[in-house]
């Protein structure tokens, strides 16, 4: 015990001086050569050129010590030194750290804080803990590590499988030794190092699916993988409720179309169900994404299952009149019999741009929701019976609405505006999991749910 709280820094004697740093051209030049930030949304260009030194950590200094230099050295970088210090320690500072960043905001349990006291209402209590969050993220993103230009981490230890870290790095300029600089390393924060590791598990282990007889889905980093299983459920519920309808379509040919397709799980589990079911129709699932590596996710997942029906392509649907144009490059279809569309359920801007999770489930002024109506008005197939009208499948949620960042019945007015009519509905509860019971938005999580809409044109 005493030797952990030796390594801890709870009863550490060592002091370590801070190193000054020059910074130039986006590069720190430092003891370990000219470094260059990575994979960090959260320190602007300012705040890059307002760091003036940095604190080179090694075995035996702690949490305490970060404590007090969050609390006085806020224009200084925290990098875990190459030599001498090891992963082990390293990781278990980086948690103690958080825990005291945590205690900043809320306090002890023997003697609590609570900032949302003088919020009005959950759209008050969602704003400022989002503000908190991000602040916390960015306190954290001052804690580095060093990784080589060849995508080799600079620490000691014995290190978790996390793929070609060189993917994640910025690349160099292919003349970088002839403009004056010899190659350089990069500054990863510890809280990048640790998403890529858990995100290469995703990738590598991947997620068993129950609804395509237990057979995994993958997921590249930035990609959600599809560990919740409520609407995956309300899906393939709804989906072996069409099937059921033998008049869903008079062609021989049933063409889908997933909208921001992510792994590309749902426009599987729709294969699965349409190949099994109409075995004399040709099946086609094609599908978009604005993210690169959820086409590639996408284009993988569907190998794996050896789908040689599914094309997947990168687009953006909130550019409609460009998409129009590729749409035909792709060779897609003019009309779609059925449209599946799981946009972000929550309507909030976005803080950081260029954070790809954040991306994932925010939509700014609902413009996600209103593009899938404006895709579906255009690209739906209209037949003569009104049984075989093409149709929307909405999955979605109130949980904007309960946190009062979206107007009721934002769906229903939308039908409105597109002509369009809700044909069927269900719904299950939003199952959320907060085991430090920490999340002040939990009630509204708990009360809200998982909703699918089928909606076909009047």
């Amino acid at each position: 015990m005493i030797n952990r709280l030796l390594r801890l820094g709870f009863c550490s004697s060592i002091k370590i001086e801070p190193v000054n740093l020059h910074y130039q051209d986006g590069l720190f030049d430092t003891t370990y050569g000219l470094l260059k930030m990575t994979r960090n949304p959260y320190l602007n260009q300012k705040q890059l050129e307002s760091i003036t030194n940095a604190y080179f950590l090694e075995d035996g200094v702690g949490s305490s010590f970060i404590k007090s230099l969050f609390k006085k050295e806020m224009n200084s970088l925290i990098i875990f030194d190459c030599e001498k210090m090891h992963l082990r320690n390293a990781i278990e500072i980086y948690q103690a750290t958080k825990k005291q960043i945590d205690l900043q905001f809320f306090g002890t349990p023997k003697r609590p804080r609570n900032p949302f006291s003088k919020c009005k209402g959950p759209k008050d209590i969602f704003n400022l803990y989002r503000h908190i969050q991000n602040q916390q993220k960015l306190m954290l993103s001052r804690l580095c590590l060093v990784v080589s230009y060849n995508g080799e981490v600079r620490i000691q230890g014995t290190l978790p499988e996390c793929g070609d870290l060189k993917y994640h790095l910025e690349e160099q300029p292919e003349n970088v030794i002839q403009i004056g600089y010899r190659k350089y390393n990069y500054l990863l924060p510890f809280s990048a190092y640790q998403g890529i590791v858990t995100a290469y598990n995703y990738e590598k282990e991947g997620v068993a699916i129950e609804f395509l007889n237990y057979k995994k889905i993958y997921a590249l980093y930035g990609v959600f993988p599809p560990s919740q299983r409520q609407y995956q459920v309300l899906f393939h519920s709804y989906m072996q409720k069409l099937v059921k309808m033998h008049d869903v379509t008079h062609s021989s040919l049933y063409n889908v179309i997933d909208l921001d397709c992510g792994t590309g799980v749902l426009g599987f589990i729709a294969n699965d169900v349409l190949l099994r079911s109409f075995k004399d129709k040709e099946i086609n699932i094609y599908s978009l994404d604005n993210n690169e590596n959820a086409v590639k996710s996408a284009k993988i997942n569907s190998q794996c299952l050896e789908y040689r029906n599914y094309t997947a392509e990168l687009g953006d649907i909130t550019d409609i009149e460009t998409l129009q144009y590729q749409l035909t490059v792709f060779k897609y279809p003019a009309k779609f019999n059925l449209i599946i569309a799981n946009p972000p359920w929550i309507q909030a801007s976005k803080l950081r741009i260029d954070d790809s999770i954040e991306n994932t489930v925010t939509d700014p002024d609902g413009i996600m929701l209103k593009s899938v109506f404006e895709f579906a008005n255009r690209y739906l197939q209209i037949e003569s019976l009104d049984s075989t009208k093409g149709r929307l499948i909405l999955i979605y949620s109130d949980l904007s609405q309960l946190l009062e960042l979206q107007e009721k019945e934002k769906v229903q007015e939308l039908c409105r505006e597109y002509k369009m009519a809700i044909t069927y509905y269900s719904e299950l509860p939003f199952h959320v999991k907060d085991p430090q019971n920490v999340d002040p938005l939990l009630q509204y999580k708990q009360n809200s749910k998982v909703q699918l809409f089928e909606i076909r044109k009047i």
